[in-house]
Order: structure tokens, then sequence, then C-alpha cells
């Protein structure tokens, strides 16, 4: 080996021990770092404390008690008097428990009340309510989307889109745009040679005839005919009914609702006839509707139009199911049952108590009642799990009418009903019953009572005096050890998890310094093997220049 070649060759196993040594160094840095975080676990380990078990001992008193015959009783404080009395010594607090006759109040969660849905318009053309007058700075018609948007006056901007005047809203267009009029079904007569129904006006013509209306049965072979009737009444229409027409005015009417009301007096007798569709197109800004012709005739700017819209009042009825229990409102017969009158009473009493009653409750049941607290209706009976339950009709209506709520999510009235239903409930309730009175308490002489008497009763009772252990303060006070336990066997078994961690990283440097050791001692003997070439190479140098 050349001098050069061996002398670079020195340099090069200079380096790589330097190397070696300097990964030596961050190595054992790395362990004394994880010999750190294992002190640190220990440590952390130390300072847990290990949970005790309770012992039962600790929730264990001595008691006094006594029977008077009726009731067992427990003496659960008592203190002497401050001042003397000849006849008594210690103010005393005892106890017992009875089954005592209660007033229940539960709450439905979603109760899924089954009832029918009327809703009625009132619309009035000079209310305000009912009538919005807008001055329209411009109207821009969307073609390709069906969509007016109308500026008023002073800048708002609204957005009108095409009604499908179906279900409510048909009922609602009806009352506004008035194709709807009210009239007694007595005025009807039925011609059973022709099979038409007659309608009376009440007026007559100049020869002293009297005006009348012929309304025939609509022709369902005829399509035109029926498309006409299915677009008056929109979703309303039922093909289980009977319509008939009036092709002088074109007004329909139900032959059905008249039969059945024709026999009725008083305004209970009314039906609607309802005048054909005129084929109007209807847009709407979610709460007022305006004719698609008044739209189209918005043609310059500072044009005046009339939003219109009618004052909804939703009411609920025939209520026959709450989710699958069978619903009965009680009759006055019902309500003679002495049974269900001490119940309803003692209902009606608990509801009204400050301590346990509900004021809505209450007077959601005193509405079944007149002043003399006669029964007019309103409570409704079901079973639930063979239970017999009372609610009212105001409680059902309330959570009927919730379903309609503007966050119900479902569209059907009952699947979102948002409001739970109040149902009660009367039964016997284990109750404490607790007195505070003066008595005389005697002793044994050693410290323990053996007797007492109450102020306000002449027997002496003989006390008993008992050990017994609060169970359920010991199984709370267990469930809580065992919850300390768990918390503490798992921090254990984290640290113990943590610990191996480390122990298995410091295992993998212990291995990697000891290869670097066996890298250094091989580099030093080749350092030396090369630096014994170096020297005689120099020697020989030497020994040629100085002519040796």
């Amino acid at each position: 080996m050349g001098m050069a070649a061996s002398q670079a060759r020195y340099l090069s196993l200079v380096a790589r021990k330097s190397n070696t040594e300097y990964e030596g160094q961050q190595i054992n840095q790395q362990r004394v770092v994880l010999s750190n975080q294992t002190a640190d676990l220990f440590n952390q380990m130390l300072t847990m404390s290990v949970p005790t078990c309770p012992d039962s001992n600790d929730y264990t008193t001595l008691q006094y008690s006594y029977s008077d015959g009726y009731n067992d009783s427990v003496l659960s404080s008592y203190y002497q008097l401050g001042t003397a009395d000849e006849d008594y010594n210690y103010v005393v607090t005892s106890y017992y428990y009875d089954d005592v006759y209660t007033g229940q109040r539960k709450l439905l969660n979603d109760p899924k009340v089954q009832s029918t849905r009327t809703v009625e318009y009132t619309y009035d053309e000079n209310s305000s309510d009912n009538n919005k007058t807008v001055t329209v700075a411009s109207c821009l018609y969307d073609i390709a989307n069906d969509i007016y948007t109308i500026t008023n006056s002073s800048g708002i901007q609204s957005t009108f889109t095409r009604v499908d005047d179906s279900g409510d809203t048909r009922a609602e267009l009806d009352e506004i745009y008035g194709r709807t009029t009210i009239t007694s079904a007595n005025y009807f007569t039925y011609d059973e040679a022709t099979g038409d129904y007659i309608y009376s006006t009440g007026q007559y013509d100049d020869e002293d005839n009297e005006i009348t209306v012929t309304y025939s049965a609509v022709d369902m072979d005829d399509e035109d005919a029926v498309a006409l009737l299915k677009a008056t009444y929109g979703s309303d229409y039922d093909e289980s009914l009977t319509y008939y027409y009036d092709a002088e005015y074109g007004t329909y009417v139900i032959g059905e609702e008249i039969e059945e009301l024709s026999l009725n007096s008083g305004s209970a007798s009314n039906i609607t006839v309802r005048n054909q569709d005129d084929g109007s197109v209807y847009y709407t800004d979610g709460e007022r509707y305006i004719t698609a012709d008044e739209l189209a005739a918005i043609t310059s700017t500072n044009n005046t139009i009339t939003l219109k819209s009618a004052t909804e009042t939703a009411t609920y009825s025939n209520f026959t199911a709450v989710g699958n229990c069978t619903l009965t409102e009680l009759t006055a017969s019902d309500y003679e049952d002495e049974d269900i009158q001490t119940e309803l009473a003692q209902i009606i009493k608990d509801m009204n108590s400050s301590e346990n009653g509900n004021t809505t409750s209450a007077a959601n049941l005193a509405a079944c009642f007149d002043d003399d607290g006669n029964y007019i209706g309103g409570i409704y009976t079901f079973q639930m799990y063979g239970v017999t339950y009372y609610t009212t009709q105001a409680d059902l209506e309330l959570s009927a009418a919730s379903a309609y709520y503007d966050d119900a999510t479902a569209s059907n009235g009952i699947d979102s009903q948002l409001e739970k239903l109040a149902y009660y409930k009367a039964s016997y309730i284990s109750t404490k019953i607790e007195t505070t009175s003066k008595a005389l308490l005697e002793t044994d002489g050693n410290g323990r009572f053996t007797s007492v008497r109450f102020e306000d009763d002449s027997t002496v009772y003989t006390l008993n005096t008992e050990t017994v252990t609060d169970e359920d303060a010991y199984n709370n006070a267990m469930n809580q050890y065992y919850y300390e336990q768990d918390v503490y066997d798992k921090a254990v078994r984290d640290i113990n998890a943590q610990t191996e961690i480390i122990q298995a990283q410091d295992r993998t440097l212990e291995l990697r310094l000891k290869q670097l050791d066996t890298e250094q001692n091989a580099l030093q003997t080749e350092m030396e093997a090369v630096q014994k070439v170096v020297s005689k190479n120099v020697e020989n140098s030497f020994k040629t220049f100085s002519g040796g």
C-alpha cells in the first residue's frame, strides 16, 4: 500500500471512529431520557392510592323502634328539651311507611295521538291581517323556473312560486277567492224520479214560481266532467262520495253530506257548496297568495297589488288511539262508577296540591267539570300494559297539534308529536309518614332507652333496640369502590404498558450500542494496522534519502 493511500485510509478510519463515538454518545443520552421516563412512571405509581373496600360497620347504626299494633315505627332523631317539663323530657321524631292512595301524573314521549284534524279558514276582505297592499317598483319573471321576483317601493324583494293548490291550500284558496258558499242542507230535496237534488232558493219569479236550482249526479264516465270535478276539489276529492253538479251556476255539492244533515236543524245542518275550478293559477311567497293574472298585469312601476291570506284555525276531534292503545271517552254513565269517581277525585286533588301537583293538568281536568262539580265530558281512558290510565281532551289536543310545529320532522300528523302526553293514574304508593312531638323516654340506667310515651298518645310503647345497615348506602359505596378499583387497575396497566414500551426501546438502543462498540474495536484494530504501514513507509523513505 502506498504511503498516500495508507494516510487516506487512516484518515477515513479516524472519521468513522469519531462518528461511532458520537452516535454512541447520542444513544447514551437517549437511554438517559428513557430512564427518566421510567422513573417518572414509577413515581406516578407511588402517588396512586389503592382503593379501600368499604366496611359494612361504617353503615350500621343503632335504631329504636316500636309497634302501635298497626304500624312499625322508627325513632329517627331525638333531643332533650331545653326547658324543664314535668311530663316529657325529649322531642322525638318518628316515622313509619304506609300505602297512601296517590294521584300520579306521567308523560308519554311521542304519544302518536290519532285524531281528526279540521282546518277552518276565515277571510275578511277588509282585514289588514288577511290583505296586504304592496306598491311594486319592479317585477321580473323567470320563465325557465316559473318564478316572479317583485321589488316593492322600499327595495325589498319577494319571490313568488306557483301554488300546488291541494289539501289545506285548496281549502284556503277556496275561502279567499270565493269558491265556497255555506247553506243549509234543509233547502235540498231529492227527486226520486230523476235522481236529482232540487235546491229551493226561497225566491220567486214574476209568475210567482219558486226559483230552484237542479243538481244532477256527475257523470263519472265523462272524462272532462271528472277532470273538472277533481280540479275543483283537489286532494279533498274522495272517489267514494257522490258529487252533484249545477250546470246553470257551475257549483258542486256532496250527496252524502245532504243525506246526513238534512234531518238535522240549526248550524249543524250547514253544508258547503263549492264553485267549479275557474282555471286560475296562483302564486305564493310562502305566506300570502296572488293570481297569475294579477302578476302578469304588472306592466310598469308603482303598480299596486293585493296579497291575500286567510286566518287558519285547526281543531282536533274524534280521538281514537294513543299509539296502539284504544282511546275511549268517559261518559256520564261511566262516571257514575264509584271506583272511577274515587280515582279521578284523588287525581284532581293531587294535581291541585302544591307539593306534587301540576297547574296545567289541574286546569285541564277542571275543564271537564262544571262549577257544581258535575262531569261534563272530556276525559278519556286507555289501557297500557293492562293498566287503565286517564287523560283529557286538552292534553290530547296539545300533543296532536305539536305534530304541525315548524320543527316537526314528519308530515303525517302522527309520527312527530313533539309535546309529551300527560296521563294520569291513582294507586297506593308506599309513603314515609313522619311526625315530631314531645315524648317521655325512659332508660334502663345504662343509657339505653327502653320505652316511649308521646304527648298525643297515652300508651307507653316498649322500644326495641336493633342494629340496621343502610343497604343502599353500603351498596353505593361498594359500587364506587368497584369503579375506583377499575380505574386504579387500568392506570396500573397503562403504566406497565408504557414501561414495557420504554424497556423495549432501551433494549434496542443497548443492542445498537453494542454494535457500535464492536465496530469501534474493529476500527481501532484496523487503524493500528494502517498506522504500522504508514510508519514503515516513513522509515523506508528516510532510509532511501539518507543513503542507508
